[in-house]
């Protein structure tokens, strides 16, 4: 069969099961207050992570706003790391905390440990980590300074369902740890996420929070199956081969900004707002519940596959000075929901996969630090700003192929083969 371009960069966790659960909780599951199967998934959850509780909220954000507000005083600080989405940083201001953005570590991405140290004092209410790109970030070297402070210690694990450090499960290592179900992440339930803590006075609180939030959830998971399903025909074989590829490697080449601003994916934004908007105070669902059990038996054979796929990447790029890679870890502690890799010259880089007919992603956060809503907390974190301007996603999504990836290695390779200078250790004569 003829090949009219690459598989697309990105496929949802999704299935045909995924949007009928939807269309009947749309038709009347919606009327059924039963929170059985949510209690069911709560407690399937606590058993994989090892914990006491496991609370489902309506976002991964709303659970990290909970979780603040469950530790600090107002007024307090709560370091964080500025690569993420706005609404984590808002979380923290709907709950009181005064954000101290720390610097991050230019080959993970993650919060920087020595950061965090130089920044922690007597009112720091909080320390949170993100575990980005399925990655771990270090948690028990920055536990281990949190506890000498006693300071408690909040992990934003959005991107690493099933990531472990050390044996132990990120979100499991401070005292709290928050997840996301939301429609890009390896488990989806269109939108949610959960809490996990051993602490009982913490899970006390959370619970007490959302038994005052009243709001049916219906509008947010409709727009988000509303995008999935967009995104599922788009991405199909057929479809993508014939229409969706074409159309957008010729928007990019072309700079067709219009046709670019649909295809590329932007960090999440909200409206300015002083506190909790009274959307995020929505229930967990038990279509949700059910659809995420559903998912539990695949996670960590899809883990596997995508070790898997970042290995025949870190062995076909290691040896390109020019290329800052992510971690090679093959003990669970990095799981690679991507293959991140960091290029300083990314547009051309990017320019020259479309142009030999490759789909690869550019990074789509931002450092928050920078951002003029927050600039009365300020402060310089070049590596986060560097890592904004060059961050690369490549694809490692369980149905992508070892053909595609070895092309995408190809075409990665031919660009720096391309240019006048030597780039690579073999061709400077230092051993890989």
């Amino acid at each position: 069969m003829f090949n009219f371009g690459p598989a697309p960069k990105n496929r949802l966790y999704t299935g045909l099961n995924s949007y009928l659960m939807f269309l009947g909780y749309a038709v009347g599951g919606r009327f059924q207050q039963s929170r059985k199967d949510v209690e069911v998934f709560e407690k399937a959850l606590a058993k994989r992570f090892g914990t006491e509780y496991a609370v489902c909220t309506y976002q991964c954000r709303v659970g990290i706003y909970l979780a603040v507000k469950g530790l600090i005083k107002p007024g307090q600080e709560v370091i964080l790391s500025p690569y993420t989405i706005t609404d984590v940083i808002n979380m923290v201001i709907f709950a009181g905390g005064r954000p101290v953005f720390a610097d991050v570590d230019r080959e993970t991405c993650n919060i920087s440990v020595a950061e965090v140290e130089r920044l922690i004092n007597a009112n720091t209410g909080a320390v949170l980590i993100t575990h980005l790109h399925g990655l771990a970030a270090e948690g028990k070297r920055i536990k281990e300074i949190c506890d000498r402070y006693n300071v408690p210690m909040i992990e934003d694990a959005a991107q690493s369902f099933g990531v472990v450090e050390q044996g132990k499960p990120v979100g499991t290592i401070g005292d709290v740890g928050a997840f996301s179900f939301e429609m890009h992440k390896n488990l989806t339930t269109w939108l949610g996420g959960v809490v996990v803590t051993n602490r009982k006075d913490l899970a006390e609180k959370i619970r007490a929070e959302l038994n005052n939030f009243t709001n049916a959830p219906l509008p947010g998971i409709k727009r988000k199956v509303k995008s999935g399903l967009i995104h599922d025909i788009a991405g199909s074989p057929v479809i993508f081969q014939l229409l969706t590829y074409p159309l957008l490697r010729y928007s990019y080449l072309n700079k067709v900004e219009s046709i670019n601003d649909i295809f590329r994916r932007k960090p999440q934004v909200s409206k300015p707002a002083t506190e909790l908007p009274e959307e995020y105070k929505s229930w967990y669902t038990p279509f949700q519940a059910r659809l995420g059990l559903s998912q539990l038996n695949h996670i960590d054979r899809d883990i596997k596959t995508r070790i898997d796929n970042a290995l025949l990447y870190y062995e076909g790029l290691k040896d390109i000075d020019e290329l800052i890679l992510s971690p090679l870890r093959t003990d669970g502690s990095n799981t690679y929901l991507w293959f991140p890799i960091q290029y300083s010259n990314r547009e051309e880089l990017l320019k020259f996969m479309y142009v030999n007919g490759r789909d690869i992603a550019a990074g789509h956060f931002t450092s928050t630090a920078d951002s003029p809503r927050f600039q009365e907390y300020y402060r310089d974190c070049p590596n986060a700003r560097k890592v904004e301007k060059e961050l690369i996603y490549l694809p490692t999504y369980p149905s992508y192929s070892r053909h595609e990836i070895e092309q995408n290695i190809k075409v990665i390779r031919q660009y720096f083969a391309s240019r006048v200078q030597p780039v690579t250790r073999q061709t400077v004569g230092v051993s890989s």
